[in-house]
């Protein structure tokens, strides 16, 4: 599928390791509120990263109900990044439609964001609102990582934003202020309504936004800034590939955006409550050593953001980085 006429309007890549939990209901979402499917306009691509949980049977069983899935199935775990890059390298589209396993849609946020994409080639990465369960709203557009931004997450920043935002006149200080505007501009939004988001998405008014970038966890790709980048970087197994893939569209001339679509609903994430795993946070300390020696400039920022890593990636767990 080399001319353009044969590629599907979208494809959406879904990456899973022991997603049994959630797989589910992402791929159901999609079959309920992504018109492209049921068109024949759209495909569903999910790449398994070799689960060991009940995974690759609900994934054999979902690939019987819907024509629009394929599946990929790994012999080992390749990690996020070339998880992804198995489809984007292989399977041509005229956009990408990166999803998280453990997220799902609630209403057409994708077919809105494909049609701002279809006016604006200057765009390599666009990045949609993503909520938690409870429809709070969840970050999903960041300042480039530095040693004060680790730094603040570590003595619990966060919080204290978060509460700012709670004064009107803080949180139009924070609006404004280019440290802070991205996560003001995320949280503002208040609380959605799960059970009414059809009705809200048939009357909102989009707004696009630039960021320095975007989670991964709902991305979509235009097919010029893949082209020219040839999609994740497959050094990064975890953690980091989000942020690198942002600045290399920067890199190579595209723009990356953030479209107030209906926010996606993202069930767990590094900036939600989890339990401390220690592979896990080896894994993601590996992939930020990597980043900070590829992206980050300046021999005192490189020096002082690897100082600061141990304590953002296991904070008070940091004695399992010498076990």
């Amino acid at each position: 599928m080399n001319d353009l006429t044969d590629m599907p309007d979208a494809v959406v890549v879904i990456v899973t390791y022991n997603s049994a939990r959630d797989i589910a209901a992402c791929i159901q979402s999609l079959d309920k509120h992504f018109p492209l499917l049921a068109q024949g306009r759209g495909q569903v691509h999910v790449v398994d990263n070799a689960s060991t949980d009940d995974t690759p049977e609900i994934l054999k069983r979902l690939v019987t109900e819907h024509a629009w899935l394929q599946l990929h199935m790994q012999r080992e775990n390749l990690g996020f990044g070339p998880g992804n890059n198995v489809v984007l390298n292989s399977v041509p589209a005229r956009a990408h439609i990166l999803l998280n396993a453990d997220a799902y849609l609630v209403a057409d946020s994708l077919s809105p964001a494909l049609e701002h994409l279809s006016h604006r080639h200057d765009i390599g990465v666009l990045g949609l609102p993503l909520v938690y369960p409870d429809g709070a709203p969840q970050t999903y557009a960041f300042r480039y990582s530095s040693w004060h931004r680790w730094l603040l997450h570590v003595l619990g920043a966060r919080h204290l934003a978060k509460a700012m935002l709670g004064l009107a006149p803080l949180r139009g200080l924070m609006a404004r202020l280019p440290y802070t505007r991205s996560f003001a501009q995320n949280h503002a939004v208040g609380r959605l309504d799960l059970d009414n988001a059809q009705a809200l998405a048939a009357s909102q008014t989009l707004k696009a936004r630039p960021a320095e970038w975007v989670a991964g966890a709902v991305m979509v790709l235009t097919p010029g800034f893949l082209k020219a980048s040839g999609g994740f970087d497959p050094n990064i197994f975890l953690y980091g590939e989000d942020e690198d893939l942002c600045i290399q569209s920067r890199k190579l001339g595209y723009r990356v955006m953030t479209l107030a679509t209906t926010p996606v609903v993202h069930v767990l994430g590094w900036g939600g409550a989890t339990n401390f795993r220690p592979v896990v946070a080896r894994l993601k300390y590996n992939s930020l050593k990597y980043f900070i020696r590829k992206d980050v400039d300046g021999a005192l920022n490189r020096a002082l953001m690897r100082a600061v890593l141990p304590f953002y990636v296991y904070g008070r767990n940091i004695r399992h980085l010498w076990s």
